[in-house]
């Protein structure tokens, strides 16, 4: 073997003699990723015990939570944590004060609320971080409750989908018209802010084509809504459209087929209940806007349990405005939009 060949050799196995002894004098660090849950549940993913959570909805009887609370189920089985799905089946803030009430008296790692109200929840909302639960909003969350006592959202942009709800009347209706307006619950926020935006932008960009004559006042029961609907359309026959703020204005769709308005009655509303499922396949609901409540119900799950375990900040998630149409309704599955 030649000279150059043994100085090499001789080289590199010194060098690999010098590595072994720095490495063997360096303190080991080990860094173990958190698993995914195991088969059976057993992993509670970087915590020492089940998380447990508790939502608490506005109005537990609207369409719209139900895809909610998937989102929530869903990420509860991947952290494997407890969780339940409450509020009062119609909407009332003071019922659900009650709930939240009895939640924190169970003592969960975290609560999940909707606050439509600017006032009603600011007790419960302080009582719930005095206890050490952590507090997110979901869905709903007034800007005046929230600059009392401020926690991460996630839900939609309303002044935004009141924008994008008048673009979408002015394409509906381009020469212009009287419309009126559906709204369940007055003082909601939510739908106050809706409505608000819409008028304020018909006003600065429809140049008077187009004008507001009723907020109809419907609540929440289905029935109720239809004859709020059915006794305006008899007494203003020549209004264009009919257009609804909230989940129940899916029963606008259900009035024009009922009594073969298809083409004469236009409407359009929030979320993807049955009747704009149906209005919107047969091409007779001109749209319907989503704020994808699956993630209303999914990632707060995941923000305040990063929190809990691992000390990562929440922050606020804009949930966005969907338009859904009778040419793109094939891509949104309403069990999740």
């Amino acid at each position: 073997m030649k000279k150059s060949t043994l100085f090499v050799l001789g080289g590199l196995m010194a060098l690999a003699i010098v590595l072994g002894a720095c490495q063997s004098a360096a303190p080991a660090i080990q860094q173990k990723a958190p698993e995914a849950p195991a088969a059976g549940g057993a992993n509670t993913y970087g915590m020492d015990h089940k998380m447990k959570i508790t939502f608490v909805t506005h109005d537990l009887g609207a369409g719209v939570f139900a895809p909610v609370r998937r989102g929530m189920e869903d990420a509860c089985k991947q952290i494997n944590a407890e969780c339940e799905f409450l509020g009062p089946q119609a909407y009332d803030p003071k019922e659900q004060v009650s709930i939240i009430e009895a939640a924190i008296a169970k003592k969960p790692d975290a609560i999940m609320i909707t606050r439509p109200d600017p006032s009603a929840y600011n007790d419960v909302t302080k009582k719930a971080l005095d206890a050490g639960i952590l507090v997110a909003a979901f869905n709903t969350n007034d800007p005046k409750a929230d600059a009392a006592l401020p926690v991460p959202f996630v839900g939609q942009d309303f002044t935004n989908y009141g924008k994008v709800w008048a673009h979408e009347i002015m394409k509906d209706l381009p020469d212009g018209g009287d419309i009126a307006i559906t709204d369940c619950c007055p003082g909601h926020y939510a739908l106050e802010e809706r409505n608000r935006s819409m008028e304020e932008t018909l006003q600065k960009e429809g140049n008077g084509k187009w004008k507001v004559r009723q907020i109809i006042n419907t609540g929440t029961d289905e029935n109720a809504v239809y004859q709020a609907i059915e006794a305006f359309y008899q007494a203003n026959p020549d209004i264009k459209g009919i257009y609804g703020s909230d989940y129940y204005s899916h029963v606008i769709s259900q009035f024009i087929k009922k009594n073969n308005l298809q083409g004469k009655l236009k409407t359009g509303g929030s979320d993807i209940g049955p009747g704009n499922q149906e209005g919107l396949k047969e091409g007779y609901t001109s749209f319907a806007l989503g704020q994808n409540p699956y993630w209303q119900g999914y990632m707060p799950v995941m923000m305040l349990h990063q929190e809990k375990a691992f000390g990562v900040r929440p922050s606020n998630i804009d949930t966005g405005t969907d338009v859904v149409t009778p040419q793109n309704y094939a891509k949104y599955d309403p069990n999740y939009r």
